[in-house]
């Protein structure tokens, strides 16, 4: 590691070298501005006819949480699980009575300080809220179960697409120090493809039932297709390992294989992952809510690391690509590492989201990463593109600069045998200052 020119913001200059052939340069730089202006749009919280498809999809399937869009003071939206709501699991005995059909999981079945889940399926939204007033007058706070989408571009004409390889990993990772400690990072996210590359790649990450990416399970079970958001587990862990190949990476699916996490669902994943002994947490996701406060079954599951880790646990988070100051959550909930883009030229990008609450930003327009092997859907991507055994992609968004800090991180963790939270200052060391994007450096070069 050598943090050369750091008032520039290319600490690690040199360390990961990129490159492509001319044919390769001419169509992914084609790609990549498709994908910048598909981010542009707001994706898909603001695309009604892109929500409205994704929102039909999972109707199939009673068991699934139902998406609702819910209207913000600004005119955006939000998402909530339609019929669901969350309450501190200590106080539900207090307003059982309350509850009427919505009816919590036995005693005893959440984390102590967590939040239970309440369901009810044949409710609409002002029978959640009603509910809701109701449990406040009893001096009890619920919530809607609100909702949160992989921080990535929509899945449309612009991406992922096809890349190259860069190389294989031995070529890729030579001249990088030894690993002077283990550090592991929990990654949550859609899971880990089941599938073992022949290249290497990710071969050491565990596979359990409960962190495999399905793939393709959407609308009403598999199709030969894959679901909007396949794969970005994978290209996130990819990521990680590119910046810091000695992380012992965890996987914890908390979003399904269209891209959707619950607050409960991401809560639990934070809370496995901090009880499987993860030193560094990433959430390469993000969602408003309706009045700006943070969701409170993970923002409760962050404050229970931080106190039982005294603070030694780092959190990294995407700031969001809505190209404002607004709130994403969990990137602006305290202690977390928020995360903003830059263009390959270590400007601002229009799209990512940034303000007060964001530590560092780095590249996050056309990433390079793995992914996984499937044929892509026509109702996402007019031409879809396929992707073979130890397939590569390129790939831009929030999503993809955080696992860059967060390996980063953790080869700062094992190279210079510091703690997670000491290598964080010491990241934070270097860069150059941006206001809104806090400190700016380069670790993947992207695609210029």
């Amino acid at each position: 590691m050598k943090f050369e020119k750091d008032w520039l913001g290319y600490a690690f200059e040199g360390d990961y070298p990129e490159s492509y052939g001319p044919d390769d340069t001419a169509r992914l730089r084609t790609v990549l501005q498709q994908q910048l202006g598909q981010l542009g749009q707001g994706g898909a919280t603001t695309d009604d006819r892109l929500l409205g498809i994704l929102i039909g999809r999972r109707c199939a399937n009673s068991g699934r949480s139902q998406i609702e869009a819910r209207g913000r003071r600004d005119g955006s939206l939000c998402m909530v699980a339609r019929g669901e709501m969350v309450l501190p699991a200590a106080d539900a005995p207090m307003v059982q009575h309350l509850l009427g059909a919505f009816q919590p999981p036995p005693a005893g079945a959440a984390k102590p300080g967590a939040h239970l889940r309440l369901r009810q399926r044949e409710v609409g939204p002002s029978e959640v809220d009603r509910t809701i007033d109701a449990v406040a007058a009893a001096r009890v706070t619920a919530w809607p179960n609100y909702m949160a989408a992989m921080a990535a571009v929509s899945k449309g004409v612009g991406g992922p697409e096809p890349a190259p390889a860069p190389g294989t990993m031995a070529e890729l990772t030579a001249g990088l120090g030894p690993a002077l400690r283990t550090v592991r990072v929990g990654v949550i996210d859609t899971g880990i493809t089941q599938d073992l590359r022949g290249d290497e790649w990710l071969t050491g990450v565990p596979r359990e039932d409960d962190n495999i990416d399905p793939l393709d399970q959407l609308p009403a079970g598999p199709d030969g297709l894959l679901d909007y958001q396949a794969g970005h587990g994978t290209f996130v862990a990819g990521v990680i390992q590119r910046v810091a190949p000695h992380a012992d990476i965890r996987m914890y699916r908390a979003a399904d294989s269209d891209g959707f996490a619950t607050d409960h669902d991401i809560a639990e994943a934070i809370l496995r992952a901090h009880d499987d002994g993860a030193q560094i947490i990433n959430l390469s996701l993000g969602g408003r809510t309706a009045d700006d406060q943070p969701p409170p079954a993970t923002a409760e599951a962050i404050a229970a690391v931080q106190r039982e880790s005294a603070g030694a646990t780092v959190i990294i988070a995407a700031a969001g690509n809505n190209g404002d100051r607004a709130p994403v959550w969990p990137a602006a909930l305290p202690g977390v590492e928020a995360v903003a883009g830059l263009t390959a030229y270590l400007t601002p990008s229009a799209w990512s989201s940034y303000g007060p609450d964001v530590r560092f930003s780095t590249v996050g327009e056309g990433i390079r990463s793995l992914f996984v092997t499937g044929v892509e859907s026509p109702v996402f991507d007019p031409v879809p593109d396929v992707f073979g055994p130890d397939a590569w992609a390129m790939w831009s968004g929030t999503s993809f600069a955080a696992p860059q800090i967060a390996g980063a991180v953790a080869r700062i963790c094992y190279e210079e045998d510091r703690e997670p939270r000491a290598a964080v200052d010491r990241l934070d060391e270097f860069g150059k200052p941006i206001e809104g994007f806090g400190k700016a450096m380069r670790v993947l070069r992207g695609l210029d």
